[in-house]
């Protein structure tokens, strides 16, 4: 395998741990017996409790705290860890995180409380002993003149690295993400043929097909799945845990990193 600048870095990160029962199952297996290498955990979420049981139960793999202020699906409402009536400015009147980013940013966050409620995500998580390795964002992106000084100190604070600011190009899973289930690992198999010298991010979404999943759905029309989300993130499970694209990895010469891996190297 080459080196230096000739090489491909792949770091490959799966979002979302603790959204459902089934999702914290499916991003073990790409953890156990796929090519993902960090999970990123979702401490806002209702599965969060498992998921840190599963981190803590399995140290050997790379967890991040995916620091939350959207909870985008209709009918499963998600709250801050810190008292609401304190981060007034981050929740609707019923208490509940604002469903879109747009919704977000549309009420003026004061960017004081996302700094403390991030920081109540952060220690919540230590106190439930998850071994942290690095941290990011779920569905803030991109990083405004306002919001990434926040996660800079964040990081600087908890001497933690932030994803999506260290250098690596991010290649996001949306190539994947919205196609038709059967054609999931076909698509996959073209982000990585396309691959060019670098250090690159590809971001997953696990799961696997559930009622619980299924049930899920968005908060924005353009991203509503038709098929299901349990379907479709089922295909994506399948394909990270691919022989055959596993098997292509290796062929075509990727370094696969989690995040603990890259900030070492």
């Amino acid at each position: 395998m080459s080196s230096g600048h000739h090489e491909i870095i792949l770091i490959t990160r799966a979002d979302d741990m603790g959204y459902t029962h089934t999702g914290n199952l499916a991003v073990m297996e790409c953890l156990r017996n796929g090519f993902i290498r960090s999970a990123a955990i979702l401490v806002i979420a209702p599965w969060f409790e498992e998921a840190a049981k599963l981190a803590r139960e399995n140290p050997q793999f790379c967890y991040g705290i995916h620091l939350g202020l959207i909870g985008e699906w209709r009918g499963y409402r998600w709250r801050p860890v810190f008292p609401y009536s304190e981060v007034s400015s981050l929740v609707d009147k019923d208490g509940f995180f604002w469903q879109s980013p747009r919704d977000f940013w549309g009420h003026n966050p004061n960017m004081a409380e996302i700094e403390k409620e991030f920081a109540a995500q952060i220690e919540l998580a230590k106190k439930k002993g998850v071994p942290i390795s690095y941290l990011d964002s779920h569905y803030v992106m991109p990083y405004n003149e306002h919001y990434r000084p926040i996660m800079e100190r964040l990081g600087k604070k908890y001497g933690l690295p932030v994803s999506c600011l260290l250098g690596e190009h991010e290649l996001h899973d949306f190539g994947i993400y919205h196609v038709p289930p059967e054609e999931k690992e076909k698509a996959l198999e073209q982000v990585l043929r396309d691959l060019k010298p670098g250090v690159h991010l590809l971001i997953a979404h696990p799961g696997l097909a559930s009622m619980e999943n299924d049930a899920l759905v968005h908060s924005e029309p353009e991203h509503v799945q038709p098929e299901g989300v349990g379907r479709m993130r089922a295909a994506e499970t399948a394909a990270y845990t691919s022989p055959r694209i596993k098997r292509l990895v290796t062929e075509l010469g990727i370094r696969l990193m989690s995040y603990a891996e890259f900030v070492r190297r």
